[in-house]
């Protein structure tokens, strides 16, 4: 685990993971997007036998909260805990770092999984890249 920005070698990486687990199943392509705030966040990465198996972006928000975007785990490792320990990593850097509130956008799919790490729905169900989203908040104080 660790921390990167869009300078690192694996950022290509971390790009092609985003759009093949987040984006290509719903129709969509992340190079089309506007990726220019990925500059200003913080890059999450698992990577094991110098391959990334995981990222997140973290989105500085203000002086206590952060946003967890674009969760992505390559379909072979999912199920198997990696989610879990990326999401603990990214937890932890904020804390460390004295963020105390962690909030991102969960596709409905995947609440129950944040559910048992602690979030807690926060808003009405939205729709996002086209499928259903809630809002989920963490305070990690």
């Amino acid at each position: 685990m660790s921390i990167i920005d869009y300078t690192s070698p694996f950022y290509e990486a971390v790009l092609s993971l985003r759009n093949d687990i987040l984006r290509r199943p719903l129709g969509l392509n992340l190079y089309e997007e506007d990726l220019h705030e990925d500059r200003d966040q913080y890059i999450v990465i698992a990577v094991m036998e110098h391959q990334l198996q995981a990222c997140l972006m973290l989105k500085i928000l203000d002086h206590i909260t952060v946003k967890i975007r674009q969760l992505a785990v390559a379909t072979s490792m999912q199920h198997k805990g990696v989610g879990l320990m990326i999401m603990t990593y990214a937890e932890n850097f904020c804390a460390l770092n004295n963020y105390t509130i962690v909030e991102l956008h969960a596709r409905k799919t995947a609440v129950g999984f944040y559910k048992k790490l602690g979030y807690q729905t926060d808003g009405i169900e939205f729709e996002e890249v086209g499928i259903p989203h809630v809002k989920m908040t963490k305070n990690l104080s």
